[in-house]
């Protein structure tokens, strides 16, 4: 039976009817093979032009259709869905752009229409070759992993926990939080950070529809968008979280002392305990490295101390798999490493601290005094350790100056006898608080800001029991100080554990080790595979505000792609493979961006996962033995298209 295609070409308004003579256009149209019909039309988007196209497809009973208009990417699905309710596959369907690549950027007329010609000719001679695609729906599941329970993961879980879905909260450490709990201050508002974030961390111990995992990783990942199968390893605490209390009896008991690692070793612990007064789950563990009774020495004074039968030293890792249908992977930053830049003196001379040392040693109370127990009498803050630096970071890492700032503030008020000195490159200052902030700490005075000449023209010694500090100011002059103090702004960088996170999940990371986003603008909290989002710090440094927004946009993607009861539409233009064509050879599936090509061993064949697939068409390309199309674009629709392009007399009826 032979097709019956029609062609409709808009006039835009005056966009394309202005600089296309519409009616020679036309005319031409109806020259072509298989059309049997060809009218303008002023505007085919509207709700008018819709019911226009649908109704000469019923009246000419018409199998396919070519729309010479605006660029597909604006108004091809408007065109598909006015096909579909016309009763004609929306896929019969070919749009040709003649506004942007005729009128748009060619001044000439005539030149303009013939080219509109050719193109039209190109989208006719193709359209015959289209087939009827399906679109195809899965069940799905609602339920979400959140892995990371610092400000952002805390946020998505509370956001997307509800009556139709659960979410599953997995976090390394014992007690979530992230690191916000431990700040003293919060800028630019200088709320109190514990204070500001505990109600959500008692909100998510009472939300009935979050499971959380603490001391917790995910070790295995299956699946895909709207079923993924996560395995989570839960390692041993040795107590039993269903009776333990948090009353530290234990803890006392214990005598062992070890450095504490959440007050980043400025304290000691024992070996059985709770990682901080304000904890959350507040329930104890037993670190098994420093535990005299795994190191063959059967102590039991922890056993013997509780009051509640809550040591259990025969406690084991487990593995607990869940099925969900997204995972938001909000796993927050580490902070560099600034012994890796020996001119600060960290690690080497006494009293120099990261900022977030110094946050631990306001937390602790009481004076602070140097090593030997001096009054502080100079300080020294110093901005961009390990940013914006080509050795170590090269970026900013956005929220260091704000935190140096607050330091200050906090210091003026704890020790206002103190001198402030604030060494700096540049001064950050992005939020629409931040000058404001800035311009407070600076007019209350008692702090000189100090320009640097570069990152390098700064080197930090001891001396006398004193810290030197040699720097290179903005004049280029040398001098020398001397500080009771000094506190690094360290960069932050992405946690430790993004690598075997991007491969585990088969996903990206940038070229600074962030997870690489779907799109920096229009999809910044995507990744490459569909139903894996990420927010906050795993992406990159920000704040604690843009952590939350981070948080919001993503569990906004989720609850927009997965609905309870609702089945998830696949995309029909996607790569399909030709068995008989394929070897075997494997090399589509390594190149695949999006994890959507499995190796059949059994087969000895390539399969394409439909839901993971994008159509991006890279497998298609390297192909050796042509085994794999990408639907709607295959080799003999585009030669078709390219044929009629440059020849459009071939095109033309009999």
């Amino acid at each position: 039976m032979p097709e019956r295609i029609g062609a409709f070409i808009c006039e835009c308004g005056p966009n394309i009817k202005d600089a296309i003579d519409i009616e020679s256009l036309t005319a031409f149209a109806l020259t072509l093979d298989s059309v049997v019909i060809a009218k303008p039309f002023s505007l085919l988007c509207s709700g008018e032009g819709g019911e226009f196209i649908r109704s000469e497809i019923a009246a000419n009973k018409l199998t396919r259709v070519v729309i010479a208009s605006c660029s597909p990417k604006e108004h091809e699905e408007t065109f598909r869905n006015i096909l579909a309710i016309a009763g004609l596959n929306p896929f019969l369907l070919q749009v040709v752009n003649i506004r942007e690549q005729c009128a748009w950027t060619i001044s000439d007329k005539y030149i303009a229409t013939e080219k509109a010609k050719m193109m039209l000719a190109g989208g006719v001679r193709r359209v015959v070759l289209h087939e009827p695609l399906e679109v195809n729906e899965i069940d799905c599941n609602a339920d979400v992993l959140v892995l990371g329970a610092g400000i952002a993961g805390i946020t998505a879980a509370l956001n997307l926990a509800g009556k139709n879905r659960k979410v599953y909260l997995v976090e390394k450490q014992p007690s979530i939080g992230g690191r916000a709990v431990r700040y003293e201050k919060v800028f630019p508002n200088m709320e109190c950070g514990s204070c500001m974030i505990q109600p959500l961390l008692n909100e998510v111990m009472e939300n009935e529809n979050i499971r959380l995992f603490t001391y917790s990783e995910v070790v295995n990942v299956k699946g895909y968008l709207g079923n993924f199968v996560i395995q989570i390893k839960s390692y041993p605490r040795f107590v039993d979280i269903s009776t333990c209390i948090g009353c530290g009896i234990c803890s006392e008991a214990c005598p062992v002392r070890t450095a504490d690692e959440y007050s980043l070793g400025l304290r000691d612990r024992s070996a059985v305990y709770i990682p901080a007064q304000t904890a959350v789950p507040h329930i104890a563990l037993i670190d098994r490295k420093k535990c005299l009774h795994f190191i063959k020495q059967h102590c039991k004074a922890c056993i013997d101390a509780c009051p509640f039968g809550s040591i259990n030293l025969e406690d084991s890792e487990k593995i607990i798999e869940i099925s969900v249908g997204a995972v938001v992977i909000a796993t927050g930053f580490d902070l560099f490493d600034i012994k890796k830049a020996p001119q600060y003196g960290y690690g080497a001379v006494q009293d120099v601290f990261s900022s977030l040392e110094f946050e631990m040693l306001l937390n602790s109370g009481g004076n602070i005094l140097t090593h030997d127990g001096r009054t502080l009498q100079s300080i020294a803050l110093i901005h961009c350790v390990g940013s914006r630096n080509k050795k170590h970071n090269e970026y900013c890492s956005g929220i260091c100056c704000m935190n140096l700032l607050k330091i200050a503030s906090l210091l003026r008020k704890q020790l206002p006898d103190v001198q402030i000195s604030d060494f700096y490159i540049d001064m950050c200052l992005p939020g629409k608080e931040y000058q404001a902030f800035f311009n407070e700490v600076r007019d209350k005075g008692r702090i000189d800001f100090v320009r640097l000449k570069a990152h390098d023209s700064l080197e930090i010694t001891g001396e006398d029991n004193r810290i030197s500090l040699k720097y290179q100011d903005e004049f280029n002059e040398y001098k020398r100080v001397f500080f009771d103090m000094v506190i690094l702004g360290a960069a932050l960088k992405p946690s430790k554990d993004s690598p075997m996170l991007a491969q585990l999940f088969d996903i990206k990371l940038d070229e600074n080790g962030f997870f690489r986003q779907g799109h920096p603008v229009l999809s910044p909290v995507s990744v490459a595979r569909e139903g894996i989002y990420t927010a906050g710090c795993a992406r990159g440094p920000m704040n604690l505000a843009s952590s939350v927004v981070d948080a919001l946009a993503a569990t906004g993607k989720i609850s927009n792609r997965l609905v309870c009861g609702v089945k998830i539409r696949t995309e029909p233009l996607i790569a399909e493979v030709i068995y008989d064509n394929c070897s075997g050879c494997n090399i589509c599936t390594g190149l695949c961006p999006y994890g959507a090509i499995d190796y059949d061993a059994a087969k000895k064949t390539v399969s394409i996962n439909e839901v993971l697939c994008q159509g991006c068409g890279i497998c298609v390309s390297a192909c050796p033995s042509g085994a794999v199309k990408c639907r709607h674009y295959t080799d003999r629709q585009i030669s078709a298209e390219i044929e009629g392009l440059l020849n459009p007399g071939i095109c033309k009826k009999i």
